[in-house]
């Protein structure tokens, strides 16, 4: 029963954590090359999430049919990187104080608008400190930053009626 001989044993986390961020290139089976920089290495599978910073795509390799493993760069310099997962264009703290205002002056038309219609809402205040609009008691929302994709509700009548209303305000 104790047959610690299993490969899924012999795996060091430590020594593939070392791969993360070098440049790499992966033989596969079936004459399958990638080559890019290991964004990361899932433990338990041990397949390694690929970064190709060329055109930004991203590969999984599975172990299984990784065959050899050649490193052509040991470059460990983490900013000289994009990270794909986030967005393209950073935000600067001017542009996050335009974005706080333009979300709070949509947030006041919204409140304009819902009341000049006599539509009743609540406001509910999140963890985040943003207001949550409630209409009908919740039937929908409306979250921040207060765009029709951010409209939810339970009620698809009353949800594409708000959404149509909120098109006019927003645009």
């Amino acid at each position: 029963m104790d047959n610690l001989s299993n490969e899924a044993f012999r795996f060091d986390v430590d020594s593939y954590a070392t791969l993360i961020d070098n440049r790499v290139k992966i033989e596969c089976a079936d004459q399958r090359n990638y080559s890019g920089r290991v964004y990361t290495i899932d433990p338990l599978t041990q397949s390694i999430v690929l970064i190709d910073d060329s055109s930004n795509r991203v590969h999984i390799v599975l172990r299984p049919d990784i065959i050899q493993l050649i490193i052509l760069d040991r470059n460990q310099s983490q900013q000289s990187h994009r990270d794909p997962f986030l967005p393209s264009n950073a935000i600067t703290t001017t542009t996050a104080t335009n974005h706080d205002e333009s979300i709070r002056d949509r947030l006041g038309n919204i409140r304009k608008f819902l009341s000049s219609k006599r539509i009743p809402f609540q406001e509910k205040l999140e963890e985040n400190n943003s207001i949550t609009l409630l209409i009908q008691n919740g039937i929908v929302q409306i979250n921040a930053p207060y765009t029709p994709e951010n409209i939810s509700g339970t009620n698809e009548i009353v949800l594409s009626r708000i959404k149509l209303l909120l098109k006019q305000i927003v645009n």
